[in-house]
């Protein structure tokens, strides 16, 4: 049996929401959803579309979409009793069905067959030889008793329950309120589509953060495809074997991550994998790990200092009488703390389930909403610099020069601030390719001209004390900054950048304060040393928003983050220079970070009372 398992950890993080409440919310019966990512979403509703189909005794089995989720396939014979076990299962759940289209090469092979599939010009159609016209109109009687059944069970509100009353059919005259959109029904209903001839679905319970703010639907739902058997063709034989084949194909309504939507039955070979602990019946070659699919760990590191510490603030500010710091590098709104962290780390466990471990990199006192969790592990800098005579430090670059050296850290691992969020589900292959290539994210913005000097920003000296390194190295230029996101890197990488300029490396380690001499290794020295020895490119395909919280578009840039989540990565920057006073953005940034984030992760504890 194969075991496929493309998460950290088996499942057991995982919760139900069996018990929830029920609200209306948009035309979409909605459970209110308090602890269920959106990875844990879709696996409830898989594990109860399998409970379904094991207690109905209907034979199944699973494949991979090309996007690698989850499809449950059925026989197309076995429809009628899917939809009528759905809906006695879906009686008290807000379980929708969504129609999803067929490709065009299986509605020719599906219309040839006489399958009920229209042809491309919409004036021709077959009806299917199997009897599925019971399913959508002698059963529309039955469902019209479903939908009062419904109504009672889930305790709809008087206005809702007259809807149901008056309609009689409540995926047609009652749409706007519970189904909208023609693609989809209640499968309380009795039904899968409104469509005789749709062979796929997307089954799903609408779910939605109790402040209304994050919402799952169909994109976190299970994939549903019928299969059933073309004609049989005939193939005969050439030049010295004549025998005559006959061949019985599978049509599936898509091609999936495998196969094509055509595919000879004697090919389909059942097999089982082992999915977070439970068998599954499946396909042989179906969960075998693809050639463009990570397979390796990966865990991620942040650098994190509390700077409302009264502890903090008093000594860095005692160090840092003898020190002459770049343009903005003292302003401290640089440090001034709003829980960012906690949210970057819900934003890991929301979006980002496949990242292992979780490592801390700081000396501030541990946050009193962090549990000790075997997932995440605050790293002194003790323990992982070089030479800790050069500490104690308050300066980033510093720290990010020492990372590789933290024990137990994979060898493929992302860093972040915790300014930086994961703003929707993202894949490992946005960081890296299979084999470790890393994937990193440029600016639109110019490094510009000039050389570094103290009174610039930290952030500009050591873009241009990078450019100079690689110059004098590979003879070649940098022009770009990389964006504030999450970066992809290495340890054995980042060894090697260190033994290459280990002056550089010591030099920036042994530096309190940012000065015009560091080097920034995440930003952006190991990228363009990587890309120019063949260990990494930049990538155009994530999406980025850098957010200014201290000006006011960036607020309005904030409720538009919130309303679209359309971003894969987005930064929650103070500038150092505010237009708003402290506590104007400080309620403003908390008030969207916990709207946008609003499931606790496992390693917080309770807010008190």
């Amino acid at each position: 049996m194969n075991v496929y398992s493309p998460l950290p950890f088996d499942g057991s993080e995982s919760s139900h929401d069996s018990d929830a409440t029920t609200a209306v919310r948009d035309g979409h019966l909605t459970i209110v959803n308090t602890t269920l990512t959106p990875w844990q979403a879709r696996w409830a509703d898989l594990e109860f579309v399998r409970g379904v189909l094991d207690r109905a005794a209907i034979d199944f089995f699973l494949v991979r979409s090309s996007d690698h989720s989850p499809v449950v396939v059925v026989d197309f014979a076995d429809r009628d009793r899917l939809a009528r076990a759905l809906a006695d299962a879906c009686r008290t759940e807000p379980f929708y069905s969504r129609t999803e289209k067929l490709s065009s090469a299986a509605k020719a092979d599906l219309a040839a067959r006489g399958r009920g599939v229209a042809s491309g010009s919409g004036s021709h159609h077959t009806e299917s030889v199997v009897a599925d016209s019971a399913l959508f109109s002698a059963e529309n009687n039955e469902a019209d008793a479903r939908s009062a059944d419904f109504a009672d069970a889930l305790h709809l509100d008087a206005d809702l329950r007259d809807t149901y009353d008056q309609s009689g059919d409540l995926g047609l005259a009652a749409a706007e309120l519970l189904t909208p959109g023609r693609r989809t029904v209640l499968l309380a209903e009795g039904r899968l589509s409104r469509d005789s001839s749709a062979r796929a679905f997307t089954l799903y319970r609408p779910r939605e953060a109790a402040n209304g703010r994050l919402r799952y639907g169909a994109e976190n739902g299970v994939a549903l495809e019928l299969w059933e058997h073309a004609s049989d063709r005939v193939v005969s034989g050439s030049g010295s074997d004549s025998a005559t084949l006959v061949i019985r194909d599978v049509i599936a309504p898509r091609a999936n991550l495998l196969l094509r939507h055509r595919t000879p039955e004697a090919e389909l070979v059942r097999s089982t994998v082992s999915l977070h602990g439970r068998p599954w019946p499946t396909l042989q070659g179906m969960f075998e790990p693809t050639v463009d699919e990570v397979t390796f760990d990966i865990d991620m590191v942040f650098s994190w200092v509390d700077g409302s510490s009264l502890e903090f603030q008093r000594a860095r500010a005692r160090r840092l009488e003898s020190y002459v710091v770049g343009e903005g590098d003292d302003h401290e709104a640089r440090f001034r703390q709003l829980d960012e962290l906690r949210y970057a780390l819900r934003s890991i466990y929301l979006f980002a389930p496949w990242v292992r471990n979780i490592y801390i990199a700081t000396d501030s006192p541990r946050p009193s909403w962090l549990a000790e969790h075997p997932r995440v592990t605050l790293m002194r800098s003790e323990a992982f610099f070089a030479d800790t005579s050069v500490l104690p430090t308050h300066n980033s670059h510093a720290v990010e020069s020492q990372l590789h050296n933290i024990e137990g850290l994979s060898e493929h691992f992302l860093y972040s601030n915790d300014d930086m969020f994961f703003g929707r589900p993202v894949s490992p292959e946005m960081f890296f390719s299979s084999g470790g290539v890393s994937r990193f994210i440029q600016s639109m913005t110019r490094i510009g001209v000039g050389d570094s000097n103290p009174g610039r920003s930290g952030f500009e000296n050591a873009a241009r004390v990078n450019r100079a390194l690689l110059e004098e190295r590979f003879g070649v230029t940098i022009t770009r900054h990389l964006e504030h996101a999450a970066t992809p890197l290495r340890r054995s990488v980042m060894r090697e950048l260190e033994a290459e300029f280990p002056d550089d490396f010591a030099r920036t380690a042994a530096a309190k304060f940012r000065q015009a001499t560091d080097v920034s290794v995440t930003n952006s020295l190991y990228h363009y040393y990587a890309e120019a020895t063949g260990r990494a490119v930049p990538t155009t395909e994530a999406k980025v928003r850098y957010v200014d919280t201290t000006a006011r578009e960036g607020v309005r840039q904030m409720k538009r983050l919130l309303k679209r989540r359309n971003y894969d990565f987005f930064c929650l920057n103070d500038g150092s220079f505010p237009e708003l006073d402290g506590e104007e953005r400080a309620r403003a940034v908390r008030w969207f970070l916990e709207r946008y984030f609003p499931i606790p992760a496992p390693w917080e504890l309770p807010d008190p009372v």
